[in-house]
């Protein structure tokens, strides 16, 4: 409370400080993966391997560390607070630009140190640290910022007009660095000084909307499937059609058997998380990219091969995160219907006890790897049909990076469910951060140790089967799932 204060002086804005230094102080363990990377360049034998790989993961972990201060300048920015106290917006404002510029300053030092081109680097950090700050403002521009450019710009850039502009802006840059930069950095800072309001009608439904939002993004709100009226309700319709369709399908067929008893359980108890919406969108987004592939093919033949390759790594990304996205939701999800586990648990033919765990167990384990497999096998697929020179270890399919890096984490649903209390969105958003670091060492290792992708990915399964192994018993000996948190107070 104290930051909302319009404090005399320079208290306001250390207050303010104060405010969003206690919840950038809970991402410490970002510092690990710069010390465990750093650790591994002591293997390679190329020169000042060890200080460019600190300063490159040091720049990676002070971007995540500006994801978590936004997300609290900006949570400090409610209307109420804005409109009554005088002072408070601006120093909100200032110390934002403050933090901005010197984060965007160290990451454009850290990487000009190992790549030249500081300034260069400093301007693509500020601006994509103003995309994160969007992003957190209004949450549906995740899609317009981060997964529409991908599949949209890689044509786009081929355009004589992009390239006019995109010559013009290397010439001003080589010509003038300082003024470039200059000219970059306060456009890019006055429009974070517009993300915060000041409060009136339009501040309070704009932050009305940002809480709904972040609070079923931060999986504190009911994960449901009725999607709200308008072009958004439409679109989300669009991306789970399958979710309708198979529930048809489970109650046409419902048979007295464990087998059909736990799917039409399952499908209550997952609601949005299950296997069929989440594979309704995958589907849905590599038909769209083949579609836009085959129109490159008949209409840009002499580009296409350089546009789609140019467009595999985010949309590898893309597919990836949405394989894997039920596993981030599946808290929230188990404990919003806990209630109707409850009753779902009276039903006949459900087991109980320890063969409800081997069950569920082996059920979750089983959606999410045929899922993370889906995901892979897609990737690979869309990188096969691609024309062009297949660039071996350094094919930019990014998504089976990530992808080595989330299988071992699906074994998080073998866990004692009968003592999970209410999901925290900060462990959300620290597991997020945590994957996201993890992804960026891995596509280091592949980029600049030649550890192929696809040996990374053979490698994760071979630990997840043995950490599999490991876990399975422990199985055994937990209380039974269902419902989810009823010894959480123990």
């Amino acid at each position: 409370m104290s930051a909302a204060l319009p404090l005399p002086g320079l208290g306001g804005h250390a207050a303010v400080l104060r405010a969003m230094g206690r919840k950038v102080g809970r991402v410490w363990w970002l510092l690990l993966p710069v010390l465990g990377a750093t650790a591994l360049a002591t293997m390679s034998n190329q020169p000042l391997a060890v200080a460019g790989t600190f300063c490159v993961t040091l720049a990676i972990a002070l971007h995540l560390a500006w994801w978590a201060a936004a997300n609290a300048l900006l949570g400090l920015n409610d209307p109420l607070s804005a409109h009554l106290m005088p002072g408070q917006l601006r120093r909100l404002r200032e110390s934002a630009l403050g933090v901005f510029f010197g984060v965007a300053a160290a990451c454009g030092g850290l990487l000009g140190l190992v790549f030249d081109h500081g300034l260069a680097f400093t301007m693509g950090a500020a601006a994509l640290m103003l995309s994160f700050a969007i992003c957190l403002r209004w949450p549906v521009m995740w899609l317009v910022i981060w997964v529409l450019p991908w599949i949209a710009l890689p044509p786009l850039r081929e355009l004589p007009l992009a390239l006019q502009v995109m010559g013009i802006a290397r010439e001003w840059h080589a010509r003038q660095p300082f003024t470039q930069t200059g000219a970059v950095l306060l456009l890019l800072g006055a429009g974070l000084w517009h993300l915060f309001q000041a409060g009136g009608a339009a501040h309070a439904q704009s932050w009305a909307q940002r809480q709904r939002v972040q609070h079923l993004m931060t999986m504190q709100g009911s994960a449901t499937t009725a999607w709200p009226r308008g072009p958004l309700g439409w679109l989300g319709r669009c991306f789970q059609w399958a979710h309708p369709l198979w529930r048809e399908y489970l109650l046409r067929t419902a048979r007295p058997t464990t087998a059909s008893v736990t799917a039409r359980a399952e499908f209550a108890a997952l609601r949005g998380q299950h296997w069929s919406a989440t594979g309704s969108t995958t589907l849905l987004l590599f038909v769209v990219f083949l579609i836009a592939e085959v129109a490159l093919l008949v209409f840009l033949p002499d580009r296409a091969g350089r546009v789609i390759r140019a467009a595999l790594p985010g949309l590898s990304i893309g597919l990836m995160s949405a394989m894997i996205g039920p596993f981030f939701g599946l808290d929230a999800t188990l404990h919003q219907t806990r209630r109707e586990q409850a009753l779902l648990s009276l039903v006949p033919g459900m087991p109980r006890g320890v063969e409800m765990n081997r069950v569920i167990g082996l059920r979750l384990l089983r959606h999410h790897l045929v899922l993370w497999g889906a995901g892979v096998a897609m990737m690979l697929v869309i990188q096969a049909l691609a024309p062009g020179h297949d660039d071996g270890w350094g094919s930019p399919l990014l998504g089976l990076n990530f992808a080595a890096v989330a299988l071992p984490a699906t074994l998080l649903v073998w866990r004692d469910w009968s003592r999970q209390g209410l999901p925290k969105g900060a462990r959300v958003a620290m597991l997020t951060m945590l994957m996201v670091a993890l992804t960026g060492l891995s596509i280091a290792a592949t980029h600049r140790w030649h550890i192929p992708a696809l040996w990374q990915v053979a490698a994760s399964v071979l630990v997840t089967v043995a950490l599999g192994a490991w876990r399975w018993r422990a199985l055994q000996r937990m209380a039974p799932f269902w419902p989810v948190g009823r010894h959480a107070g123990e």
